[in-house]
């Protein structure tokens, strides 16, 4: 993978521009959000970690998974190495995370304060490293294909130049089954050159933002299941010389679930499956949140078509769930019209109000 004049820019600004502290304050910074959804655990994992590498941490979403002990787990554009930490003590001693960034000032960050998380968490032998490359050609930095359980990404695909490529080699690694759980920056329609071709606009994730539906085809075209929205959240830009260039076009944080599951036509498309959660997954004692409007109790059944539930039966979560067929009818869309959905729409709305999956009565719970 060649060296693009993108990706020198990119380089530059989170190397070293970005870094200084007078630039940053006066450049807004679109990519970072607050930690306020993180679960207790997670912030206290946050709470361990070296100021060096909390300060220079970049992201604009929570990419921690449910489920992820003894999981192998890839964090492409890993940056300083804050998600690749607090990943690495979720997996546990037996799991594995690897970080790749192409950025040599954020590896030597995350790299010099490896001993020292280790000593944090109390590992003996350190499970986490660090890889310098480019996300479009993650085989070439030498991990294996189908050998991943979970990707995960905070707002780095956006300042990809190739993107259908990055998710093509996101998917190539998975395991059959595998998890991309990624939070990115998204447009809600076409940008224009001046904006595109703007470094601050793109090293701060807007030049180089997807319209939401430009993610809905390349993630179908390289091999995903459709994309499943499980967080969004409005990202405004505020200074006046940057609102001029953007127009009205708007942006969002989201935070989507990519799974790599072949379909199942043994089941026709309408057929329902009553799901129930049975409260196994570590720090998820009563539901478990599968898309911004899909929750599933342990109190009572939530009833999907099977097209999703094929989601969870194939992948790493299905030993958390029971599943049987249902003459009931279910509320939620077929898995293809997950294509269709609006993030924009959803963040406007406030998300969906009824995240029960079926569970209307307060009695059931």
């Amino acid at each position: 993978c060649n060296m693009s004049d993108i990706h020198r820019d990119l380089q530059e600004y989170y190397g070293n521009t970005l870094y200084s502290s007078s630039y940053y304050q006066e450049v807004q910074q679109s990519c970072t959000s607050s930690n306020s959804k993180a679960s207790q655990k997670v912030k206290h994992i946050m709470s361990l970690l070296h100021n060096d590498v909390v300060s220079r941490y970049y992201g604009c979403g929570l990419v921690f998974p449910e489920a992820v002990e003894g999981c192998r787990i890839v964090d492409l554009g890993s940056g300083s190495g804050r998600d690749c930490y607090i990943l690495s003590k979720l997996v546990g001693p037996n799991g594995y995370v690897t970080g790749v960034d192409m950025t040599k000032e954020q590896l030597q960050v995350a790299r010099n304060h490896i001993d020292y998380h280790m000593k944090q968490f109390g590992y003996q032998t350190p499970n986490v490293s660090f890889l310098e490359g480019y996300i479009e050609d993650l085989i070439g930095c030498g991990i294996p294909r189908d050998s991943v359980d979970i990707i995960v990404s905070n707002c780095v695909i956006n300042l990809c130049p190739d993107k259908q490529t990055a998710l093509q080699e996101a998917y190539n690694i998975l395991k059959s089954g595998g998890e991309m759980y990624f939070s990115d920056i998204y447009a809600d329609k076409d940008l224009p050159p001046e904006v595109r071709k703007d470094k601050i606009l793109y090293g701060e994730c807007i030049g180089g933002a997807l319209v939401w539906t430009d993610l809905m085809k390349i993630a179908c075209e390289v091999g995903f299941a459709p994309p499943v929205l499980v967080d969004v959240s409005p990202i405004t830009i505020d200074k006046p010389e940057l609102k001029q260039l953007i127009g009205n076009a708007r942006f969002c944080s989201a935070t989507y679930r990519l799974f790599k599951v072949e379909p199942d036509d043994s089941n026709p498309s309408n057929t329902v499956i009553e799901v129930v959660y049975k409260g196994s997954i570590p720090d998820h004692p009563n539901e478990f949140n599968l898309s911004h409007d899909i929750t599933i109790s342990k109190c009572c059944p939530t009833f999907i078509l099977a097209s999703v539930a094929q989601l969870l039966m194939d992948s790493r979560l299905a030993p958390h769930f029971t599943f049987k067929a249902s003459s009931s009818s279910s509320s939620y869309p077929n898995l293809s019209d997950f294509i269709h959905i609006n993030p924009f729409e959803i963040m406007d709305k406030g998300g969906d109000t009824d995240k029960s999956g079926g569970c209307a009565s307060s009695s059931c719970c």
